[in-house]
Order: C-alpha cells, then sequence, then structure tokens
C-alpha cells in the first residue's frame, strides 16, 4: 500500500511557488487606495471653496438688493412697482470685508436693471495633495442676481 501511495505521489504535478503575487496584489490595491485619497482630498478641498464662494455671493447680492433708494421713491408722485437700488458696489464691498477677513474671496457687483443686482465672487484655491507635484491653483467662480420687487396685494 505504501507503494501506491508513493507512485501517486510521484505522478502528481510539482506545485509552483507563488509566493510574490499577494504582495503585488496587496502593492497594487495601496497604489489605487492611495490615488483614490489624493483626488477625494483635492476634489472636496475645490467642492468646498466653491461652496464659499456661492454663500458669500448669494449673502452679497442680497444685501445689495436691499439697499433702496429711499429718496427715489419718496420723491415719486407715482406708485413704485419696482423698488430702485443704490450703493451697490459699495454695499458688496462691505459685506464681502465682513463675510470674508481674510480676503481671499473677490466679489464684483453690477447693476442688470434699475432693480437687479448680479454679484460674481471667485477664489484660488491651492490643491493640498497634487499641489506639490506642480498642479498649480485652480480658480472657482459662483454668481447670484437678487432683484428688488413690490408685491401688489390680491383684488378683491
Amino acid at each position: 500500500m505504501r507503494e501506491a501511495r508513493g507512485a501517486r505521489a510521484a505522478r502528481s504535478p510539482i506545485p509552483v511557488p507563488d509566493g510574490g503575487t499577494i504582495l503585488i496584489l496587496t502593492l497594487g490595491y495601496l497604489m489605487v487606495a492611495a490615488m483614490l485619497v489624493v483626488v477625494v482630498t483635492d476634489v472636496s478641498a475645490v467642492y468646498l471653496a466653491r461652496r464659499s464662494v456661492a454663500s458669500a455671493a448669494d449673502g452679497a447680492a442680497l444685501a445689495a438688493a436691499q439697499r433702496i433708494d429711499e429718496n427715489a421713491i419718496y420723491t415719486s408722485g407715482a406708485a413704485v412697482a419696482r423698488l430702485p437700488l443704490i450703493d451697490v458696489g459699495a454695499t458688496v464691498d462691505q459685506y464681502q470685508r465682513q463675510a470674508d477677513p481674510s480676503g481671499r474671496t473677490t466679489l464684483t457687483s453690477s447693476l442688470v436693471d434699475a432693480t437687479t443686482v448680479r454679484v460674481e465672487g471667485s477664489r484660488v484655491v491651492s490643491l493640498p495633495v497634487v499641489g506639490y507635484l506642480g498642479v498649480g491653483p485652480v480658480t472657482v467662480r459662483a454668481g447670484a442676481q437678487a432683484q428688488s420687487v413690490v408685491r401688489q396685494p390680491a383684488a378683491p
């Protein structure tokens, strides 16, 4: 019986050592995980900066739309359907100084018409991880519009 077992063992194929395959596979997975961390970190930085600029532009547009030219309203004899705006640029500048004292966000304003203000914001974002590899900073932009309108009472 021993001879039969020995003969079977001699006929079986010789196992090939796989002593490096797991190491290569593990290194490959670690490289993929590291690349995902880099991408997620940099994309998150850009996304958060974009949200911050959009929020600042929204707030500045609303603040500017609330700066109504009261003199024009009180001196006109007729009922007004729209409220004219005044000091839009100064209001946006003041909002920018209060909202972002660091000065990284730049807001510019313009009047679309007498009652509508448009605010454009931008910020330069340096990428936290791939910035070390020479990938330059990214500029994020956002804009907002606000309008001052008089609501007319509904007719009975």
